[in-house]
């Protein structure tokens, strides 16, 4: 991400229920539901912009386990286990997943292109929500850039340059 510039904020906090709360992002591609599907759905391709998916089984009821491939300072990297609760291909994937919550990819047809609902809810109230919606929109960001044919280069992913800004910037709008 560059220095310079202000990251557009398209992420938001919203309550699913008494329990829950949700971040959101909406976000646009150029390129039509055919294409953006399989970087949802296959573990190749997942790989480009979200996490080595050791397991996804396609189908309702199927396991999961995605090994986020960025560390911590310390070198500790997620993983994160669980269960595909909804799948409709090739429009919606929902993972159940310790410890993301419920993370939700809807796409649509949007005139040529393709828009996703994205949502990841986790028990409220959300303690650390510029956290959390730092890391989902940088997330998505790589998705978009995959989907033009770019890999993230996970070995040399550095937080202060890719991920600090958007969480400040979440902070410093009250997001966090």
């Amino acid at each position: 991400m560059d220095e310079q510039a202000q990251p557009t904020l398209d992420g938001n906090v919203v309550s699913v229920d008494a329990a829950h709360q949700a971040v959101v992002f909406f976000r646009r591609f150029p390129h039509p539901v055919a294409e953006v599907w399989p970087y949802l759905s296959r573990p190749p391709l997942l790989r480009r912009w979200l996490a080595a998916a050791d397991r996804l089984d396609p189908a309702e009821g199927g396991g999961v386990v995605l090994r986020w491939l960025n560390t911590d300072p310390e070198g500790r990297t997620v993983i994160a286990t669980g269960t595909v609760s909804a799948y409709d291909p090739p429009t919606l994937l929902q993972l159940d997943l310790d410890p993301h919550g419920r993370v939700r990819f809807e796409l649509s047809d949007d005139g040529g292109g393709s828009a996703l609902a994205f949502s990841a809810a986790v028990p409220a109230p959300i303690e650390q929500p510029a956290l959390l919606l730092a890391g989902w929109h940088l997330h998505l960001d790589y998705l978009a850039q995959a989907l033009d044919g770019a890999e993230v280069d996970w070995p040399t992913w550095d937080p202060a340059r890719d991920w600090q800004p958007l969480h400040d910037a979440y902070a410093a709008r009250g997001s966090g």
